[in-house]
């Protein structure tokens, strides 16, 4: 036990820096309700107060708009989300990698076995792709796979792998989408579908660190993550993503490029400046775009 605190201690320039301040605030993709968010998160942010000796708050957004706003804007200081989200703050806010889920990301896109589409081309113009709306990771692989805007398949949107598996299965969609785990659970023999494209390894979800936060406390914060304090501080967050195995250290050249689907647009978003862009989506949703 006592081996596993010291690896949490702060150095004493770390400590100095967090002294005084407003709490640092961790966030996360907004994909369960707040409740849920609490309970997976809420630990992490309680195990990171004591680790670091200064407060840190799990703040749980309303919607995706606000997710993309803090995110522009850079509002949370501990961002835990997809590889698609870390590349992009690694390139456009040069934030600092934390741990990552150990396995990675397969997708596979797919159609119903006996469909007269054979490969891509015969998919471009006229399908209907069944799939989670944009920004999720696979559906951007997807996208990508289309460069060319006026031979794209039709995304309708859905939420929930074995309801888009079961869509396509019953041939009310050309195409789906899901992992390969996924997959390989609902149709191990692949009698029901087939795969036109795999996709290749990309790196999973993990922690990415804000470069407001001083370069001691970022390199805290990854110790006390990766100790075995944090891990069981990551219980629900591990049993949940990782299969109930631990987080690994990341390296910023696994995520290079995974962001090419969001870069796209948000790029382009953040370089032409975003406050102007977000006031006319800001209403919508119930927040200030300042």
């Amino acid at each position: 036990m006592a081996a596993a605190a010291s690896a949490t201690v702060l150095p004493c320039g770390a400590q100095a820096a967090v002294a005084s301040g407003k709490p640092y605030v961790l966030v996360a993709a907004p994909r369960e309700t707040a409740a849920r968010g609490q309970r997976d998160y809420g630990p992490v942010a309680a195990y990171l107060t004591k680790a670091l000796h200064h407060p840190v708050v799990y703040r749980h957004p309303n919607g995706w708009l606000t997710y993309e706003l803090w995110i522009w804007k850079d509002r949370g200081d501990i961002y835990f989300d997809g590889p698609q989200f870390i590349s992009w703050r690694l390139h456009y806010l040069h934030q600092t990698l934390g741990p990552r889920v150990p396995q990675t990301q397969d997708w596979r896109l797919y159609t119903w076995k006996g469909s007269p589409i054979r490969n891509l081309e015969q998919a471009a113009t006229g399908a209907v792709l069944c799939a989670p709306p944009v920004p999720n990771f696979g559906t951007l692989w997807v996208t990508g796979l289309f460069p060319n805007p006026a031979r794209q398949p039709y995304i309708h949107n859905m939420h929930g792998w074995k309801r888009i598996f079961k869509a396509v299965a019953d041939h009310q969609c050309t195409l789906g989408i899901g992992p390969k785990l996924s997959l390989h659970y609902l149709d191990p023999q692949h009698k029901k579908v087939t795969i036109l494209r795999r996709s290749r390894p990309f790196p999973n979800q993990g922690f990415s660190l804000s470069a407001k936060l001083p370069e001691s406390v970022r390199a805290a914060i990854v110790r006390a993550l990766l100790s075995p304090a944090g891990e069981r501080a990551m219980t629900r967050l591990r049993k949940r993503f990782a299969h109930g195995q631990p987080l690994v250290a990341g390296h910023a050249s696994q995520y290079q490029n995974v962001d090419t689907g969001l870069s796209a647009q948000w790029g382009t978003i953040y370089a032409s400046g975003i406050s102007r862009y977000l006031k006319q989506d800001a209403k919508r949703e119930g927040f200030a775009s300042d």
